[in-house]
């Protein structure tokens, strides 16, 4: 009875190990990258935050500015000096 069925797997299996790196290319790794309302999340629900942060932020144009934050509005972060820092503009936030 199986004389009856087609032969439908007729290519060679090889078994390479390196066969996803050989169509691929080489092996790069994966950097998982949090976004930046969880960063600001992670600053605002820190056990040091009170009423203020002092924040090392890098914007996306590549500067690096060191701001005390109090608060955030809708799209803004506010600074100790009543500044408005768009969250569009920051790249990554830290506390110092």
């Amino acid at each position: 009875m199986d004389k009856d069925l087609p032969n439908i797997y007729k290519g060679n299996v090889s078994n390479d190990n390196n066969q996803n790196e050989s169509i691929l290319g080489e092996k790069k790794d994966i950097v998982f990258k949090r976004s930046v309302d969880d960063q600001i999340r992670d600053v605002f629900n820190s056990p040091d935050f009170v009423y203020k942060a002092d924040t090392f932020i890098t914007l996306n144009n590549g500067d690096k500015i060191k701001k005390t934050i109090i608060g955030r509005s809708n799209n803004s972060l506010i600074t100790i000096d009543d500044e408005l820092i768009n969250v569009k503009d920051i790249e990554s936030i830290e506390l110092i």
